[in-house]
């Protein structure tokens, strides 16, 4: 399936030991309004809150064609720092939004005062480690990925593998990208309002 293929990528693309032999991670599809419709059997723990992950998010920012959107921070839907969040809208040629595409990781490592990023006298979130608020990795066909590194490499406590960070935050940007490719081949074959009645099927 195409959440599938996405787990694929990210499997085939990431660096750190933690996604890439672990599979610590979890692709999913989600409607326009930020349902979770459809998820690969990866680790379920992830899949809880990606729902409102995403739609806290959308709330938060304005997500149009090419956005793509990370984010690890616990008011926006994130579990503990270490899982990172990558969130993609999808839209038809039309411009018009008619689902998500989204993954979450482990980082293994993300800062804080110990590491493995789950320090148990941590008073505040910033002694656990890096926090991503929602932040554009691109904006349309721009790149903001430079902010996304300076996070990682910034703060009082910053992670102690930045570039293994960033390299696996890239495979979770490739994995979308599959998806988002996938799912407007899909729309374009069949529509994407018949794409979105039939996600709204499966939910029910």
């Amino acid at each position: 399936t195409l959440v599938e293929e996405m787990g694929g990528q990210l499997e085939r693309t990431a660096l750190s030991t933690n996604v890439k032999e672990r599979l610590d991670f979890s692709c999913a599809l989600l409607d326009a309004d930020g349902n979770l419709t459809v998820n690969a059997p990866h680790v379920p723990v992830h899949l809880g809150a990606l729902g409102l992950c995403v739609r806290e998010i959308a709330d938060a920012l304005s997500l149009g064609p090419g956005d793509v959107i990370i984010s690890n921070h616990p008011a926006f839907g994130g579990s503990h720092l270490p899982d990172v969040t990558v969130i993609a809208p999808v839209h038809d040629d039309d411009g018009t939004l008619f689902a998500y595409v989204a993954n979450r990781a482990h980082h293994a490592e993300i800062g804080g005062v110990r590491p493995g990023s789950m320090p148990p006298e941590a008073r505040n979130l910033a002694e656990e480690g890096v926090v991503i608020p929602p932040t554009y990795l691109f904006r349309g066909s721009e790149s903001r990925m430079d902010e996304a590194v300076r996070l990682f490499r910034e703060g009082p406590w910053p992670s102690r593998r930045p570039e293994e960070n960033f390299a696996d935050v890239l495979a979770q940007v490739a994995a979308v990208r599959r998806g988002i490719q996938a799912l407007t081949d899909l729309g374009r074959e069949h529509g994407a309002a018949t794409l979105a009645e039939h996600m709204g099927f499966l939910r029910e």
